[in-house]
């Protein structure tokens, strides 16, 4: 299991708090999470530069590594992922932590894909030459992720309808390929952007959001108690198109642009 943070506002801002300062900011969440357990194994943040995306992570204790501070201190955007790792598959490596970056894509996971070289298997003939170039890591997230970006690519002018029926196809087909005896650990907590829109998807882990004046945070965890989260149903997506425009969709409706557009 690991923890993650979304934020996505509409002008650049500091976001120690969220990060390094608050009652339960990510820095806290990789010495102990709500269920008692730390994050070890990696840290990383991935945010909007003017036009770039910046890449900064570790394989360390972000508790143990002041890098970690010092970069939390100066990170103003108006665009972060970040995240802390407890690993589930691959090694503690610069690699495997996350957030994955892929030109304008960032992409974080929380979760576990059981018995990965049964998908590799039944999946990795569609992408042998594509992830043989191009993955550097060897956990199932970037598996996932690689997936969702060998099918944009083939699709010319993803939008976000585009991506969201890409996304919803590949975890049918997950879905599917699971073996029975694996679908209580098959967890699929993640988001993606970008840039121009976030997805995010809820399986098997906790997901909240909250709206601010300007800006939407998502996270596996409430950060500041006092903010009002809602929580994202099991099984459900949460798209928004905007800072201030988010809607959640069940897995199981066919996504349809009525479906984003209604209230």
């Amino acid at each position: 299991m690991c923890r993650f943070l979304v934020y996505w506002g509409k002008k650049a801002v500091n976001l120690s708090d969220w990060i390094l300062t608050a009652d339960n900011c990510l820095l806290q969440q990789s010495i102990k999470d709500i269920s008692q357990r730390p994050n070890p194994d990696g840290w990383g943040f991935a945010y909007r530069n003017g036009s770039t995306i910046e890449l900064i992570k570790q394989p360390k204790p972000a508790f143990k590594d002041s890098r970690y501070q010092k970069t939390a201190e100066k990170i103003v955007t108006d665009l972060l992922f970040a995240h802390v790792r407890r690993k589930s598959q691959g090694e503690i490596s610069w690699e495997n932590t996350h957030p994955f970056v892929h030109d304008e894509w960032i992409f974080m996971h929380n979760g576990n894909i059981p018995n990965l070289p049964h998908y590799k298997k039944q999946l990795g003939t569609k992408l042998a030459k594509h992830l043989a170039a191009d993955s550097k890591g060897t956990t199932d997230s970037e598996f996932f992720f690689k997936y969702f970006m060998y099918l944009f690519k083939k699709s010319q002018k993803c939008d976000i309808y585009c991506s969201l029926n890409i996304i919803y196809s590949v975890i049918h087909e997950v879905i599917a390929l699971t073996e029975p005896q694996h679908l209580d650990q098959l967890a699929l907590n993640f988001v993606l952007t970008n840039g121009e829109f976030i997805i995010g998807f809820r399986r098997n882990r906790s997901l909240f959001y909250t709206c601010l004046p300007e800006a939407l945070v998502i996270s596996s965890e409430k950060i500041n108690p006092q903010l009002a989260w809602n929580e994202v149903p099991e099984n459900h997506f949460i798209i928004a198109l905007r800072p201030e425009e988010v809607r959640l969709a069940a897995f199981n409706i066919e996504l349809r642009k009525q479906n984003l557009n209604s209230n």
